[in-house]
Order: C-alpha cells, then structure tokens, then sequence
C-alpha cells in the first residue's frame, strides 16, 4: 500500500477510512489499519440475500428479482450462491453510505473517493486537477457500455446517490422485474441508476493511473490473479488497466480503444 499512501493519501492530504468486513486481529496489523482515521466494520454473509431481507424487513423482492438474476454477470453474485460479487460490491456501499451519515462525515467533508484497497498506483493520482463539480471515474473497464465500479470520486452532494445502487431494486422490485434488467451487468446497472438519479450528466473521465493487483495467498470472487508478477513485484487482474497506468505515467498520454473489448492476462474475456 505503499503507493497508495504516496501517490494518493499524502499527496492529497486526505484521510482514510476503511469500510471492511470484520477481520482477526492478525490481519488488523497491516499498515492500513494504522493510517485509517475511520474503520467501519461489517459482517461477511453467507447469504448476502439475508442481510438485504433484514435491511428492507421483507423478503418478497426474491420473488421478482431472482428469477431476472443473470449468473453470467454477477451483478447479483453472492446471493443464494449465485457466481460473482455484484451483491457483495453493491451493499458495501450501502454500508458506506450508512458509515458517512453515522459519522456526520457529510458535514465534515467537501470530497470523497471510493476505491479499493487492491490498487497499485504508478503515479500521483492528484485530485486537484479535477473540478469538484463533477464525478470523475477512470477511463476504460466499462464493460459493454456501463461505467467502471473500481474507482470514483465525488463531492458531498452527490455521493449518497452514487452509493445508493441497490436500494429501489429491492424497495419496488417490480418495476425492475424484466428480461432487459436480466441483461445488466455491475457497470451497466450503475450506469442505469446514475441516470434515474440525473447525475449521469456530472460523470468526467480521467487517465488512470492505477491498476488492481494482487499478492501472493490472496483470493478472490470474480477475477483470477495473472500467472506470473509484473516488475513492479505483483500479480495482474486486469491486463488493461495495467498497461494503460503504466503508458499514461510514462509519457503523460496514450491512446487506447477503450469501447474494444479486452482480454485479461492469461484468462477468457468477459463483458
């Protein structure tokens, strides 16, 4: 996380607040549990879909949105076994959302940035050279017209409803229950509620300057780690990402075809 912390944190001036499941004191000794300013804990589910009849008090949105929940996207993957982590990704975010108003960080703060924590950064990742109007995301990983979900930054006005992907799918699953709904990826859904909630228009690009990763022992939902590390001493997820960071901090621009589909590194395309 050492690129993190110099090329984001400090750079920035910025405090950090981790939004994770519950961990054992071993791995509470990581360096990011000490820069934290904030730590919000949850519970890991079996069933993500018991947490979600818990938080709404009713279960009557399986009946519309299960039969609709396409496996090969994972848009609703951790729900009664289902493939990928589209449910997991999407209620840590309402997590967040409930962390920010608990903490009356909305008052606290003007900025917000949410990430993830397997980012490797090549180059200053520097916020001030983006207008705090407007919604900024990495260019590329859109996956079939969507928006990526890997990183965004936003301002306290519009923050809670970027967050908040989840909750009318599951307060009128009616009105999602549909063969087109079944279709949506994690990036296309995001993009479809961006839009419900007119922020679509605030959305801005930037060059990336960073990539997943991954380490030794470390295991995932979704995406399998590259066979072999790169020579920054990690393994790959997306093969793309890490080529486009390492061109855009090398020379400062490159042109890549970011609407072409993309493979990783020694696995089969998806999206």
């Amino acid at each position: 996380w050492r690129t993190f912390y110099n090329h984001m944190l400090d750079l920035n001036s910025a405090d950090l607040a981790l939004v994770i499941g519950k961990t054992s004191e071993k791995q509470q000794i990581s360096s990011l549990f000490r820069r934290a300013k904030y730590l919000y804990e949850f519970p890991e589910f079996p069933d993500w879909g018991d947490e979600i009849d818990g938080m709404y008090n009713d279960s009557g949105w399986k009946q519309y949105i299960l039969p609709y929940a396409n496996e090969k996207w994972g848009t609703f993957g951790g729900i009664a076994n289902k493939r990928g982590s589209g449910a997991v990704i999407f209620m840590i975010r309402q997590f967040v959302a409930k962390f920010l108003q608990e903490y009356g960080l909305l008052e606290k703060y003007d900025r917000f940035v949410l990430s993830r924590s397997d980012h490797y950064y090549s180059c200053d990742h520097d916020l001030s050279l983006l207008d705090n109007k407007y919604m900024w995301v990495p260019r590329g990983e859109d996956y079939k017209n969507g928006i990526t979900d890997r990183h965004l930054i936003c301002n306290k006005d519009q923050i809670l409803k970027a967050l908040h992907i989840y909750p009318p799918i599951f307060k009128y699953p009616e009105k999602y229950a549909s063969q087109k709904f079944a279709t949506l990826n994690p990036e296309q859904l995001i993009r479809l509620r961006w839009e419900q909630e007119n922020l679509w228009q605030w959305v801005r690009r930037f060059d990336r300057v960073m990539f997943t990763c991954a380490v030794e022992g470390d295991e995932t939902r979704w995406t399998e780690k590259s066979n072999s590390k790169v020579k920054e001493g990690v393994f790959l997820k997306y093969t793309y990402e890490y080529e486009e960071a390492t061109c855009i901090c090398k020379t400062g621009t490159c042109d890549f075809p970011y609407t072409k589909r993309k493979m990783r590194l020694g696995y089969p395309q998806h999206g």
